[in-house]
């Protein structure tokens, strides 16, 4: 095998092979024709498939009839480090999910798609939680995807710890659903910010706040077209073969800022209603985006609205109106036990997640397509220099509101066995820009 990096998207398939519940594990590494891995900062799991050319009827003689196991390991040559290494083998198989796109290529040779998930997202699907929970949400989430009668995961943990203590019923809900409910109530205890994510990535589960993957090492500097600038990462390939890896092969807006849709969803103003069940009142409040820009950070040092405040956005408080319900008993938080900031009870991050999600979701966003290596996560930052289209064809030129830091939001990785390339498609976001508009 080899171990020094030849060209951009070179990649070592080490392992590809099919567990079948009653035969001998057959090794299909000769067979796979092409594999696609899925990472979603939205998804508890990660998904994929295989296409295979087929000419043993391997699906009829084993049979294959989708409750069989594939372990995959991958690496690009020059990449050693334990986190820069796709490896789900031993106790961290996929699980195949079902058997697709079956058809006959020639005499003898069939081709077809195997899709498989983690098998995390498969217990998730079958079962459901009745339990009460009096502890902080950090370590419920812990709790659910560790205990066997859940998720029972043996999968590396990221997650963030989260301020005060919950009392919390889980009421006949799948795990993950219930996770994503307490992301949307968790404080966190470092930064104080409620923007938690819940989702997997190559290296294991995540449960933690958008300011805490910002605070990441960033993936480095990616360029398009001819404007690359000399690049001081330490890097033991050759300088082109660098160069390369942090080449755009190509790229795509793929949301702008809709104003309809910003507009309605409560992203840009909103009002929050939070009705209290003890005292039998509410507390009406506003939310405002310019107000509120600075509360937590952005994904940029030099961060700045992607909106300018002269529009009179803060007119439009009553397009969204969320009502939430409260309680507090002689001035304390009823759903709470020990220390809750005052400013960041429910009645007041509620609409602030919902706008920063909402921004992530729907505003500055961008495809785009690199040569491909095995340390590519979702969930990790990065930079972009993207040359001003049209002006004097000059490349050279910087478009001061796409280029900048950006989240990895959605990734696949593609892997192309007749080409020996590895692409990485990702879809990339960013919730401010560094030029003041």
């Amino acid at each position: 095998m080899n171990n020094e990096l030849q060209y951009a998207g070179e990649f070592n398939l080490a392992e590809c092979k099919l567990h079948t519940i009653k035969n001998p594990v057959i090794d299909i590494s000769q067979e796979v024709l092409e594999i696609n891995i899925y990472e979603d900062i939205e998804r508890g799991g990660i998904v994929g498939n295989m296409l295979i050319v087929d000419t043993h009827s391997l699906v009829t003689v084993l049979p294959i009839v989708g409750q069989e196991k594939i372990s995959i390991k991958i690496k690009t040559p020059g990449f050693n480090e334990e986190n820069s290494i796709i490896d789900f083998t031993d106790d961290h198989m996929f699980v195949v999910t079902k058997l697709a796109l079956r058809s006959e290529l020639s005499k003898g040779a069939q081709t077809y798609q195997l899709d498989f998930s983690s098998p995390e997202l498969l217990t998730n699907n079958r079962i459901t939680i009745s339990k009460s929970y009096t502890d902080n949400i950090s370590a419920m989430v812990e709790d659910i995807l560790t205990n066997e009668r859940y998720i029972g995961t043996t999968k590396k943990l990221f997650t963030e710890p989260t301020q005060g203590v919950r009392k919390i019923i889980i009421p006949n809900t799948q795990p993950f659903n219930f996770i994503q409910r307490l992301a949307s109530q968790a404080i966190s205890s470092k930064s104080q910010s409620p923007h938690y994510l819940f989702y997997e990535d190559a290296d294991g589960f995540h449960f933690r706040t958008l300011q805490d993957l910002y605070e990441q090492p960033s993936l480095g500097m990616f360029h398009h077209g001819e404007n690359i600038a000399k690049d001081t990462t330490n890097f033991e390939p050759k300088p082109q073969i660098l160069v390369d890896l942090k080449r755009i092969l190509q790229y795509e807006l793929h949301n702008g800022n809709d104003m309809f849709i910003n507009g309605r969803s409560g992203m840009l103003a909103s009002t929050n209603i939070a009705h209290d069940i003890y005292s039998k009142n509410y507390v009406k409040t506003k939310y405002d985006y310019f107000d509120e820009f600075e509360t937590n950070k952005r994904i940029s040092n030099t961060s700045n609205p992607k909106y300018s405040e002269d529009g009179k956005l803060e007119k439009y408080f009553t397009a969204r109106t969320f009502v939430h319900p409260i309680s507090t008993t002689g001035g304390n938080d009823a759903n709470y036990s020990g220390n809750i900031a005052a400013n960041k009870r429910d009645e007041t991050f509620f609409a602030d997640r919902v706008s920063r999600i909402l921004e992530m979701q729907k505003g500055i966003s961008i495809t785009m397509t690199i040569s491909g290596n095995t340390a590519m996560r979702v969930g990790k930052t990065l930079s972009i220099d993207l040359p001003v289209v049209g002006v004097d064809h000059d490349e050279t030129k910087i478009d001061k509101y796409l280029s900048g830091s950006f989240l990895v939001q959605k990734l696949r990785h593609q892997f192309i066995k007749t080409t020996k390339t590895h692409l990485v498609h990702m879809q990339i976001t960013k919730d401010c820009v560094e030029t003041l508009i």
